[in-house]
């Protein structure tokens, strides 16, 4: 998820309106995938989203990009026994 903080290469600040559709959620999804392609994991069922949804809810939040990272990662780490 490290590919994440290519997210913080946008230089529009996140709306609290922000949805799922975004184009921060859509660069979030690739990363994601990316990495997880990168380090030979199938990612399971609802795990791209999920923590697509973590990062978009910890930045709007206020969190920084890279504690919003790591948050979430753990999250997914814990969640889908990764």
């Amino acid at each position: 998820m490290r590919a994440l903080l290519a997210v913080g290469l946008l230089s529009a600040p996140l709306a609290a309106s922000a949805s799922d559709n975004s184009l921060i959620t859509q660069f979030c999804k690739t990363a994601v995938k990316a990495e997880l392609h990168r380090a030979g994991t199938v990612p399971p069922e609802g795990m791209v989203d999920d923590t697509c949804r973590c990062f978009l809810a910890e930045v709007q939040n206020g969190a920084g990009i890279q504690t919003a990272q790591a948050t979430c990662k753990a999250k997914a780490a814990e969640t889908y026994g990764l």
